[in-house]
């Protein structure tokens, strides 16, 4: 593409056309519903990373949840393109885990693409397509295909079409790209819930707004109440003391170094 095109499409995609304000999709949490404005624009593109494979799984509850909130009004159906690279790691949607977070899973349509390419060309039509809910991409780490231009094109389409565009990329590092906001997602251990002694609580997950056109940014301590299906708990983490780690205890009555192994015997025969 010529470079005076790419130039017009981001102008474009970082000043929509004026009118009124277009909807929005509240978290339901009033800390960061505040921050970012009311809650999250709907037709525009969004963007959800799990930093390691083994966090996706934290990341896709989150996204569902707020797949849950949207269709409580929108009435429409779901197009879940999945990239092959990201389902050979984190699986593929299970219909009762769906039915269990209030999804219908009849509402979801699900495009398997042969490629990464086929995979951007099904989200990018999708996009395109006003009977949609909303598009949501699932992808693994950060290919080259997925750049600048290619975000920019997606948030050009959501915000034609009113359809909402959701990036879900797992094993992924942070880059530069069109969407409106990106946020970083990992699980936390659960908390003690009433009633539930000695079993696994309800889902908790750290919750971190790393960009966002308005140039807030937050960190959030994020429950998902399966009861109630809403987002609950959203604790401010931003002045919170660091998270603690599991270390070795530190040494009482010895150095912290290791000593000294002494010479090495080589056993082996000479020539």
């Amino acid at each position: 593409m010529h470079p005076n095109a790419a130039s017009l499409i981001d102008r474009l995609s970082l000043h929509p056309r004026p009118g009124r304000a277009p909807a929005r999709l509240p978290w339901g949490v009033e800390g960061i519903d505040a921050r970012i404005g009311g809650g999250l624009v709907v037709p525009a593109l969004h963007e959800f990373r799990a930093a390691q494979a083994r966090d996706i799984g934290a990341a896709t509850g989150v996204l569902i949840g707020l797949l849950t909130a949207l269709m409580r009004t929108a009435g429409k159906r779901l197009l879940w393109v999945s990239d092959p690279a990201a389902v050979a790691d984190a699986g593929l949607l299970y219909p009762d885990g769906l039915a269990q977070f209030g999804l219908d899973p009849a509402v979801i349509t699900q495009v398997f693409p042969v490629d990464v390419k086929t995979a951007l060309w099904a989200a990018d039509e999708g996009a395109r397509c006003p009977d949609l809910a909303a598009v949501v991409l699932q992808i693994k780490g950060n290919p080259a295909r997925l750049d600048r231009l290619a975000t920019r094109r997606l948030m050009l389409r959501s915000q034609a079409s009113g359809v909402m565009v959701l990036i879900l990329r797992q094993s992924g590092v942070e880059e530069a790209g069109a969407a409106q906001t990106r946020w970083r997602i990992a699980p936390r251990p659960a908390r003690a819930e009433p009633g539930l002694t000695g079993c696994v609580g309800w889902p908790h997950v750290t919750l971190v707004l790393e960009r966002c056109r308005s140039g807030q940014t937050g960190a959030w301590a994020l429950q998902w109440d399966p009861k109630r299906k809403v987002f609950d708990h959203g604790q401010s983490l931003e002045e919170d003391a660091p998270v603690s780690v599991d270390r070795p205890a530190a040494s009482v009555d010895r150095s912290d170094r290791a000593a000294a192994l002494g010479q090495i015997l080589d056993l082996r025969r000479a020539p």
